[in-house]
């Protein structure tokens, strides 16, 4: 059933990297209560609303797509080194594959729709987080051959410039059928990938698509699936 489906590429959408068990309460959504933590994806809070566990997706064949939004605490955004201009490109970026990759599936369209019926999916989302932290032995990689790569690799890195840097990203999203103002889905998400990268605006802007392009894809790869059953 198309229910099932959804709890499936749900999944698929939350996970795919590693993770250290947190999401986020920004206040972008409008009840965190509702949400629960998922008991087999970490790092994970998802409320899903019987109408959409009855099959209503079926109905679904626009999906209204509207510009990610910003909501980070000023101090994230001084951690993170990226600029307006590079989160507004991180919106643009979000926005622009999703419509990319659903199109052949979907009518998507990026106004609101004059009439929104019961065939129309609007998705909304926010960055509720994006960090850069270095990356830190931890005690199980003090051994010897490990200290020589270590040290061989941190000389490397000084000589380029660049750090091995883990890259956290959050991000809070809710899905309405029709003219609702009630959201059918809720969902708050946390991923983190390591990379190596310089500590500019443009390294660190690549590095956050990156995360976000594992999402897409998967996100997009289990939605067309269920369009087709």
């Amino acid at each position: 059933m198309r229910h099932t489906i959804l709890w499936f590429f749900l999944a698929l959408f939350v996970t795919g990297c590693a993770s250290t068990q947190q999401t986020t309460q920004s206040g972008f959504l409008p009840d965190y209560q509702r949400l629960a933590p998922s008991e087999t994806y970490p790092d994970t809070a998802l409320y899903v609303a019987d109408v959409l566990k009855s099959g209503a997706l079926e109905k679904v064949r626009t999906i209204y797509l509207p510009h990610f939004e910003i909501w980070l605490q000023f101090d994230e955004q001084r951690k993170m080194a990226l600029s307006p201009k590079h989160l507004a490109k991180l919106s643009v970026y979000m926005q622009s594959q999703l419509q990319k990759k659903l199109s052949p599936y979907y009518r998507v369209v990026l106004e609101q729709p004059q009439n929104r019926n019961s065939d129309v999916l609007t998705i909304r989302g926010a960055f509720t987080q994006i960090e850069f932290s270095e990356t830190a032995m931890e005690v199980r990689d003090f051994i010897p051959i490990r200290l020589v790569y270590s040290a061989g690799k941190s000389a490397y890195l000084m000589a380029t410039e660049q750090s091995e840097v883990v890259t956290s990203v959050s991000l809070e999203s809710m899905f309405y059928l029709g003219e609702s103002t009630e959201p059918v889905l809720m969902m708050s998400a946390h991923k983190e990938v390591e990379s190596v990268l310089k500590q500019n605006g443009e390294e660190n802007t690549q590095a956050v698509k990156a995360v976000l392009d594992i999402w897409i894809d998967n996100f997009v790869t289990a939605i067309s699936k269920s369009k087709m059953i």
